[in-house]
């Protein structure tokens, strides 16, 4: 995840796109995430937006974070199937099963197959989310 204030420079651009290269900071090798943030052996990340603005290659920018992105996605990634579940479970007790299985069991069952809905909605949520990061999210500005 890139993180409001962090500096890259433009490694590549063209009318409608520019790529930014972040590359890791001492700390990075010492985190137990640089899994998350370099995948691989690698040490430098790039990101590839729209291009809003009139950069050179080799120029410095900066990323800008314009609205609470993390909120957002851990409402989607942790909210939903929390709900999911616990509504799972609400409506897992509230149904007449008629002695046949026990009222716990079919709670659970409905618990999970909503949990595992969630994961779908919760995936195309996250999607829909990713396509609008660099317009609604973030904003490269030149660095000084």
């Amino acid at each position: 995840m890139f993180f409001n204030g962090e500096t890259g420079f433009v490694q590549s651009r063209d009318d409608s796109t520019i790529t930014i290269l972040f590359s890791s900071k001492d700390a990075c090798d010492s985190c137990g995430l640089k899994i998350v943030c370099a995948p691989g052996k690698e040490s430098e990340r790039s990101l590839t937006m729209p291009n809003t603005g009139n950069f050179e290659e080799g120029q410095i920018v900066q990323m800008e974070e314009l609205s609470n992105l993390e909120l957002h996605l851990a409402l989607i990634q942790y909210g939903l199937p929390i709900l999911a579940i616990l509504l799972g479970l609400f409506l897992g007790y509230s149904l007449p099963v008629g002695g046949i299985l026990p009222p716990e069991l079919v709670a659970f069952l409905v618990a999970c197959i909503a949990l595992g809905v969630s994961f779908f909605g919760a995936r195309k949520l996250v999607s829909r989310l990713v396509d609008r990061i660099p317009k609604k999210y973030l904003r490269i500005v030149a660095s000084d």
